[in-house]
């Protein structure tokens, strides 16, 4: 009895000694009892609302039975420690990928086969980063580098690649120039990409030499009445029938055409054409060649004095253009030989090469290309190309006169050639009564024509030209 007594005042405690609010001496039992505000087994380290004694209240603890489980998942040991089987112990960002196949356990946007977007992550764990992504942005080429890229020319990418911008209203990617903010100007071109052409300005949408319309080729006869079209046996108008017809031209709207003889009378008429032509006017300078329209005047080369003369073709008026001075070759102001520019400057080939005369100033010589044949010619975009005597056709810059490219043509020419731009960018060359078209891109021939097949009734020769 005495020894019971012993073991029940051993496994007795007093207030004083738990410390616990209400401890009245309970006997101390082996177990806790869970959550009765009690501290049954007399342990401090295992609270009523810590019974494994992890140091985590119940509340915050996934299983108060098992000290190793409850709280933060402790990496790769071997257990769930935050009883979260989202985030297993080799998946801890719980993404679906285990730690061996995860380049970044703690992101759950990065594991292999994860989608590559546009972050400057190596999202699939290839090593590779932002490649192929499903979030990429479309950029567009900016050939001109004005800051506007061509619709018709794109990739996709986080980042633009070099000479490409995210803006696609560009309508013209070969011109700085040509943009959404491009300023218009008289070059026949829309510069400002608003889909018109020239707007809201006094422009001539041509320069050059136009001896062709809708697809037919008009020709003067030297030594013979009036002018013809290719493709038919009539000849039209009426001039001084003891010097015949030389330069032949359209006006800018192709509603007025104008020739002038070697008199130097110039002539117009309207279609339909008719047998009497209209005299407009007469130069008193000698004998002229050349015949282009600009902006209402019709502008002649003198072949003596080598000056450019013009004449107002409502009024018949005539005046002094641009001089030769005395720097520059006089040119040779064959048949249909000169252009003219939208912005006014005539150009003209002589023995030392390409001359440029300005309204009010003295010639300029811009190289000194010796072979060139009797004339130049325009295109619509207003390049410049002259022939020279091997069959080279060569464009030439307008400003410095160098060379900007060449292609040769099938037949040598003689030196009494003359040269027009048709609308489809092909050249016409022609001599001694026979035209020839030739492609300004490579050279080749497109068509031939004899004179004196479409013209059996006319005799002469058909821009004969002599200096």
């Amino acid at each position: 009895m005495l020894s019971l007594l012993l073991v029940l005042s051993a496994c007795t405690k007093t207030p004083t000694d738990t410390g616990e609010p209400g401890d009245t001496g309970t006997p101390c039992v082996a177990d806790e009892v869970p959550y009765d505000g009690l501290d049954n087994d007399c342990d401090s380290s295992t609270p009523d609302d810590d019974l494994d004694g992890d140091g985590l209240l119940l509340a915050d603890d996934c299983d108060d039975t098992d000290a190793t489980l409850g709280g933060a998942e402790v990496p790769y040991d071997g257990l769930d420690n935050d009883c979260d089987p989202a985030t297993l112990d080799d998946d801890l960002d719980a993404d679906g990928a285990p730690q061996a196949s995860d380049c970044d356990d703690a992101d759950p946007s990065r594991y292999e086969g994860a989608d590559e977007i546009c972050d400057g992550v190596d999202n699939d764990c290839d090593e590779q980063i932002d490649e192929d992504p499903v979030d990429p942005e479309t950029w567009y080429a900016d050939s001109d580098a004005d800051g506007y890229g061509d619709s018709a020319v794109s990739l996709q990418a986080c980042q633009a690649p070099s000479s490409y911008v995210s803006d696609a209203t560009d309508c013209d990617d070969s011109l700085s120039s040509v943009s959404p903010v491009g300023v218009e100007v008289c070059n026949n071109r829309d510069d400002n990409c608003d889909g018109e052409t020239d707007e809201d300005l006094s422009c001539l949408s041509y320069g050059g030499h136009r001896v062709e319309k809708d697809g037919d080729y008009y020709y003067a006869l030297y030594n013979d009445q009036g002018f013809g079209v290719i493709g038919t046996s009539a000849w039209y108008g009426s001039s001084d029938s003891t010097s015949g017809p030389e330069g032949v031209t359209w006006n800018e709207d192709f509603s007025a055409f104008y020739y002038t003889d070697l008199s130097g009378q110039v002539f117009s008429q309207s279609e339909p054409f008719t047998d009497t032509s209209t005299l407009v006017g007469s130069f008193s300078v000698g004998q002229i060649g050349g015949g282009v329209v600009y902006s209402g005047n019709y502008y002649v080369g003198d072949y003596t004095g080598g000056d450019i003369y013009q004449m107002d073709l409502s009024t018949g008026t005539t005046s002094l253009y641009a001089s030769l001075g005395s720097t520059a070759c006089k040119p040779y102001f064959g048949n249909s030989a000169m252009a003219i520019d939208t912005d006014g400057s005539v150009y003209a080939a002589s023995t030392c090469g390409v001359v440029r005369y300005e309204p009010g100033k003295d010639a300029v010589q811009l190289n000194t290309y010796t072979d060139l044949i009797s004339a130049v010619a325009m295109n619509a975009d207003q390049e410049l190309y002259s022939l020279d005597t091997d069959g080279n056709l060569v464009q030439f810059d307008k400003s410095t006169g160098a060379i900007l490219s060449t292609v040769t043509i099938s037949v040598r020419p003689s030196a009494t050639w003359t040269l027009a731009i048709d609308s489809s960018d092909n050249i016409l060359v022609n001599y001694w009564g026979e035209q020839r078209l030739y492609s300004l891109a490579d050279g080749s021939l497109v068509q031939t024509w004899s004179a004196s097949s479409y013209y059996p009734a006319s005799s002469g020769f058909y821009w004969y030209v002599t200096f």
